[in-house]
């Protein structure tokens, strides 16, 4: 799950550059192939995320130490659901 979690974390990174790339190229051919390598990683990472999702409710997170406050243990589910729907929407978006 480390490795899945850092390789989504760097193709989300690597999409932004790609994206500000692609639309600052002044070739239309390069530009048409960033954006067809853009989509292909766009794809790659929605489906990591859906298997990281799959992953994530067919396994108990671990539980959180002792010293995290009464707020934190209640506002991490919602940052985490936040999280989660983001990673989703934004590759369907485009």
């Amino acid at each position: 799950m480390i490795v899945l979690h850092w390789l989504i974390g760097v193709i989300f990174i690597g999409q932004f550059a790609l994206g500000v790339v692609m639309v600052r190229t002044t070739s239309q051919r390069a530009s048409f192939e960033l954006i067809q390598l853009h989509k292909s990683f766009g794809f790659l990472l929605l489906g990591l995320i859906i298997l990281r999702i799959a992953w994530r409710l067919g396994n108990v997170a671990p539980a959180l130490p002792s010293s995290v406050g009464t707020l934190e243990r209640r506002t991490a589910p919602l940052a985490h659901f936040a999280l989660y729907a983001f990673q989703i929407a934004l590759p369907l978006s485009g």
